[in-house]
């Protein structure tokens, strides 16, 4: 099944940038099919459907002129932060504007530095909780924007499954003689699932030692995880990744770390060139499964470690049904 043609996903709040790349100029992204506008307005960021009403040309093209107003670079035709045009240069001082002269804004928000945006009027869900984010002595380290050739459910799926690390990930912290996956427990929440493993590991960022992670990992529908990772000397190393579906190929993933350590524990760079290289090693895997995520269970072999696929799929058939919604979730155990 092609996820991403499904109205109901329409409904969601999606990250798609960070708010630091929104700064100089109006930037462009893909979501769901639809080309968005972000930019900044000197109030926010304010977010459209990247299309100029006049001649149809892309405003991400363009540039902010005064009172950083977003310019058409087709005519010049110039627009506020609610999307009304404001200006248009071929009419004489004075001259009424078009009352159509205005641009198909979307919802927006921003929350842990990353630009929010839901397509439609009534969302589904929200923005995932991460309380330790503002938190005292708690770091935070925004890391990359990386593009997968393949479908938001395949990526965040891969982020769930424990069995390819030892495969997939033996460059940096798996080890294809350790492949055994241990018991896991899953529960049902109001946003999704939630996941609680013990997964030996080669190392961790920072270090080279053998170790283990004692994992919580939150599954935020429709594309979203907060991986709680925790080691046995207290550290605790959380990763938001939240998944971007551009279309049924590509999808954009932005991510972030909180810990409780500190710099001179462990550096950012460091952790940042560990993300990058586990990352890649996704990218080259993810990059050969086709863009259909199929639903029905049995169009793939499960066994029994592959338990948050399965609930994945249940999910994602329950949501296309309409028979899921936020008030419906958990505490239920999912065998």
């Amino acid at each position: 099944m092609l996820l991403t043609r499904e109205p109901v996903l329409r409904k969601f709040w999606y990250p798609v940038a960070f708010a630091s790349v929104v700064t100089t100029g109006p930037v462009a992204r893909r979501l769901l099919g639809e080309d968005l506008v972000l930019w900044q307005t000197g109030e926010g960021v304010s977010v459209a459907i990247d299309r100029c009403p006049h001649r149809d040309a892309k405003l991400s093209a363009g540039w902010l002129g005064a009172d950083c107003r977003l310019v058409c670079p087709y005519h010049g035709w110039e627009y506020g932060p609610d999307g009304r045009a404001l200006r248009i240069p071929q009419l004489l001082p004075g001259t009424p504007l078009p009352p159509r002269a205005a641009l198909r804004q979307v919802q927006s928000a921003v929350r842990y530095g990353i630009v929010w945006v839901c397509l439609e009027e009534e969302p589904l869900g929200q923005v995932p909780q991460i309380p330790e984010y503002d938190r005292e002595g708690w770091r935070v380290i925004p890391e990359y924007e990386w593009i997968f050739d393949c479908s938001a459910a395949h990526l965040i799926e891969n982020n769930f499954d424990l069995a390819h690390i030892a495969f997939v990930h033996r460059n940096t912290f798996g080890n294809p003689a350790r492949p055994e996956v241990p018991a896991l427990d899953l529960v049902r929440t109001s946003y999704g699932f939630q996941m609680d493993s013990l997964v030996p590991v080669e190392n961790r960022h920072g270090s080279d030692e053998n170790t283990e992670r004692i994992t919580t990992s939150e599954l935020h529908l429709p594309f979203h995880g907060v991986i709680r990772i925790g080691y046995p000397d207290g550290l605790m190393h959380i990763m938001f990744k939240g998944c971007c579906p551009e279309d049924d190929r590509r999808t954009r993933l932005l991510q972030f770390v909180v810990r409780n350590d500190r710099e001179e524990d462990a550096p950012a760079a460091d952790i940042l060139d560990f993300d990058n290289r586990v990352e890649a090693e996704d990218q080259a895997i993810l990059a050969t499964v086709p863009a259909d995520y199929p639903l029905n269970l049995s169009d793939n072999v499960h066994i029994k470690c592959d338990r948050s696929s399965i609930e994945l799929r249940r999910l994602y058939a329950e949501l296309l049904a309409g028979r899921w919604h936020p008030s419906l979730g958990g505490p239920a155990v999912v065998h």
